[in-house]
């Protein structure tokens, strides 16, 4: 929707004016304007919800910009992230763990996939104005997710797992799909010198069974079909509204087919 830019409000006029209400009439377009950057910047927001029936911890990962980190979320709280505009990363989801990560359930302290973890991973960065978001169970998973925008129209990705191929410590947890026993993590879901998954990028073992449970997740690298690898999936999307919503413990999973 068009909005007049405030300056054309009174250019009619304002050479009219004497030099104190020339002052003020400026005064208020600057007051307007950095209203106007304010309500845009306060706008993008990365909330997580911990409906979970545990407190977590968020280890979190940077590409660029910043966020906080070693975030304890207590059940049924919830968390403010502290984005920088331009953030580029991964939240990725601990249990059982310490204040500082140094020892847990599941994710940390390696944060590999030797033992598992939920992954959420987002793009304030490449596309100004907007965000690319994808729940990735590559490294295992530990907590399901949902990642929804304020903007209502924006593919919602939800993702929850009740029965494992290949159960992880604690409860309710899945190894890496990369992995085809517990040994075959212990280097890692991704180890340097290639795992389950073929050439760490194609599926693995397990891969079928978290594609077809979660299909808007991320069950290998390449689940997106970027390298050639099938199939091709609804695993990432990109929402021009940036206030967005992590979800622990939703409950639900989407189904949302990949668009032609």
């Amino acid at each position: 929707m068009y909005k007049r830019p405030v300056h054309n409000l009174s250019s009619s006029f304002s050479n009219s004016l004497p030099n104190s209400s020339k002052s003020i009439q400026m005064a208020l377009r600057s007051i307007l304007a950095l209203a106007t950057v304010a309500t845009i910047a306060s706008a993008q927001s990365l909330n997580v919800v911990n409906s979970c029936s545990e407190s977590v911890l968020l280890f979190t990962q940077t590409s660029f910009g910043t966020i906080d980190n070693n975030v304890v979320v207590a059940a049924d709280a919830s968390a403010n992230m502290g984005i920088s505009s331009n953030w580029d990363g991964a939240i990725n989801v601990g249990t059982g763990c310490t204040s500082d990560g140094s020892s847990c359930t599941t994710g940390g302290p390696t944060w590999d996939g030797v033992t598992p973890f939920s992954r959420a991973e987002f793009n304030f960065y490449a596309i100004a104005g907007s965000v690319t978001y994808d729940i990735s169970l590559i490294y295992g998973y530990n907590v399901g997710m949902k990642i929804s925008s304020a903007d209502a129209s924006c593919d919602a990705y939800a993702c929850t797992i009740n029965n494992c191929p290949l159960p992880g410590p604690g409860s309710d947890t899945c190894y890496s799909p990369c992995c085809s026993s517990a040994s075959a993590c212990s280097g890692g879901a991704l180890p340097a010198s290639g795992g389950g998954c073929v050439n760490n990028a194609g599926p693995g073992p397990n891969s079928a069974f978290y594609y077809t449970t979660c299909p808007n997740a991320y069950a290998f690298p390449d689940n997106d079909g970027a390298g050639g690898y099938t199939p091709a999936d609804n695993v990432d999307y990109t929402c021009s509204n940036t206030a967005i919503t992590l979800t622990l413990c939703p409950g639900t999973t989407s189904n949302i087919p990949k668009r032609k």
